[in-house]
C-alpha cells in the first residue's frame, strides 16, 4: 500500500496482484480528512481509512465495481434491491428524482469516484424545469440532496463505495412547509354549510376527513366492510392512489401504526348510513355499466361508474366546496391538520392524537400538527389573567 499526500487530501494506492500479462493491477482512492482534526487525529483517521480500504480491495469486495457508473448502480442495484421494497408512491417519487435530477448529472460518472466537489457542483447546477421565473425552493433542493445521499448511502452500505461523499457536504436548509389548518370558527362554518351542499359525495368526504383526520389515500381506499355501524368505528386497512405510469394502485397503509381503528360520532354514522342508501340506488340504476366491487367490498368514494377514484377528484370536491361557502382554500391534508390541531387545542394528549392519526411518534405530532387555535389562545390568556388576579388578592 502506498499513501501520497496531496493538497488537503491523500491518495491511497493498493496492489491487487497482476493481470495475465504480468502487469500490476493498482486500485486507488482518495481520503479527505475532516476539518478541525489535530495532526495526530488526522494521521489516525488516515490509517484507519487506508487499512479498511486495503482489506476491502484484497478481499475482492470492490474489484467488480471499479467501473460501475452511477446510472448502472441505480438501474441494476438500487431499483431492484431497495426501491421495490418501498411503498408505490414513495418509490415513484424517488424514481422521478433519480431520472430527472440525478442521472442527467451523475449518470456516466463512476460511482466510486464521485466526490464532495461533484455533489457541490451538482447542487450549484440545479435549476427549474417548469418554466417559472423564480428560484428553486430549499425544500426542493433539500429533498433531492437527501435522495442522492440515501442512494450513495446504500452504495456505501453494500461496500460498493468507500464513503458517502454527501456526508462531507452541508445539506440545504429544509424548512418544513406550513400546512394551513382551519380555525374552529371556520370549521363551524363548514358544518353549518355542509347540509345545504348538493353533492352528497363531497359532503360525506369532507365531513369524514374533519371527523377522523384520515389521509387522502386512506379515504380513497375505504370500503363499506371497513365501517362498523353498530360500534361506530372505521377501520383503516388499505390505501388507493394514482401513480404516474401505473395508474390506480391499491396498497397497505403507510406504516404499521397507520393500520388502525378510529371511533366516529353518531352524527357521522348517520351521514354514512344516508350516503350508503344513496350509493346503492346509484349502483342499481347503473346496472351492467357499474364496474366497481359488489356489496360490502364497494368503495365509499368512486368515479361515476364505480371505479377507484382519482386523488385529484377528491381535491376538486374540497376546492369547489370551499369556494362555494367563501372560505380560505385548504388542502385535504389541511383538513387532517385541522382535525389534529383541534384535538390538541381541546386537551387531547399527544399519544392519543398520534394513534388516531396513524403516527408512531407523539413528539412529531406535537411539532407538526399543533397549530395554535384562536379559541385555545384566548382560553390560555384568560386562564393566566385569572391566575394573576388571584395572586393579587393574596
Amino acid at each position: 500500500m502506498h499513501i501520497q499526500k496531496r493538497q488537503g487530501t491523500y491518495r491511497i494506492t493498493v496492489s491487487c496482484g497482476r493481470d495475465e500479462s504480468g502487469k500490476q493491477i493498482l486500485c486507488t482512492t482518495t481520503f479527505a480528512p475532516p476539518k478541525g482534526l489535530t495532526e495526530k487525529q488526522e494521521k489516525k483517521a488516515l490509517y484507519e481509512f487506508a487499512d479498511k480500504y486495503e482489506r476491502k480491495i484484497k478481499g475482492g469486495a470492490s474489484a467488480n465495481y471499479s467501473k460501475m457508473t452511477f446510472k448502472s448502480f441505480c438501474l441494476d442495484y438500487y431499483y431492484k434491491n431497495h426501491l421495490e421494497t418501498l411503498k408505490p408512491k414513495t418509490a415513484n417519487g424517488y424514481r422521478a428524482v433519480i431520472e430527472s435530477r440525478l442521472i442527467p448529472y451523475f449518470g456516466n460518472m463512476r460511482i466510486k469516484n464521485i466526490t464532495p466537489l461533484d455533489v457541490r457542483g451538482w447542487m450549484a447546477s440545479l435549476e427549474r424545469k417548469d418554466g417559472q421565473d423564480k428560484d428553486l425552493s430549499r425544500n426542493s433542493t433539500g429533498s433531492w440532496f437527501r435522495t442522492l445521499s440515501a442512494i450513495l448511502g446504500k452504495a456505501y452500505e453494500w461496500e460498493i463505495i468507500d464513503e458517502n461523499p454527501c456526508k462531507r457536504v452541508k445539506s440545504p436548509t429544509n424548512t418544513q412547509p406550513d400546512v394551513e389548518a382551519l380555525q374552529l370558527s371556520e370549521v363551524q362554518t363548514i358544518c353549518d354549510k355542509l347540509p345545504e351542499y348538493d353533492d352528497i359525495r363531497a359532503r360525506t368526504f369532507i365531513m369524514l376527513i374533519l371527523n377522523t383526520g384520515i389521509r387522502e389515500a386512506e379515504a380513497a381506499g375505504l370500503e363499506w366492510r371497513d365501517i362498523d355501524f353498530d360500534d361506530g368505528v372505521i377501520s383503516i386497512r388499505r390505501t388507493s392512489q394514482y401513480i404516474p405510469g401505473r395508474g390506480m394502485v391499491e396498497s397497505t397503509p403507510k406504516s404499521k401504526t397507520s393500520v388502525r381503528d378510529i371511533p366516529i360520532s353518531q352524527d357521522m354514522v348517520n351521514e354514512l348510513v344516508k350516503y350508503k342508501i344513496w350509493q346503492r340506488k346509484v349502483i342499481k340504476d347503473l346496472g351492467s355499466v357499474y364496474e366497481g366491487n359488489p356489496g360490502e367490498e364497494a368503495r365509499l368514494f368512486t368515479s361515476w361508474n364505480g371505479k377507484p377514484i382519482f386523488d385529484s377528484t377528491l381535491r376538486k370536491w374540497l376546492t369547489k366546496f370551499l369556494k362555494w361557502c367563501d372560505l380560505p382554500r385548504v388542502t385535504v391534508h389541511g383538513l387532517r391538520h385541522t382535525f389534529a390541531s383541534l384535538l390538541i387545542a381541546n386537551g387531547t394528549d399527544a399519544r392519543t392524537t398520534a394513534a388516531l392519526l396513524g403516527h408512531s411518534s407523539p413528539a412529531l405530532v406535537m411539532n407538526v400538527y399543533a397549530n395554535p387555535q384562536d379559541e385555545a389562545k384566548a382560553r390560555a390568556v384568560d386562564s393566566l389573567s385569572g391566575l394573576i388576579k388571584r395572586r393579587k388578592k393574596r
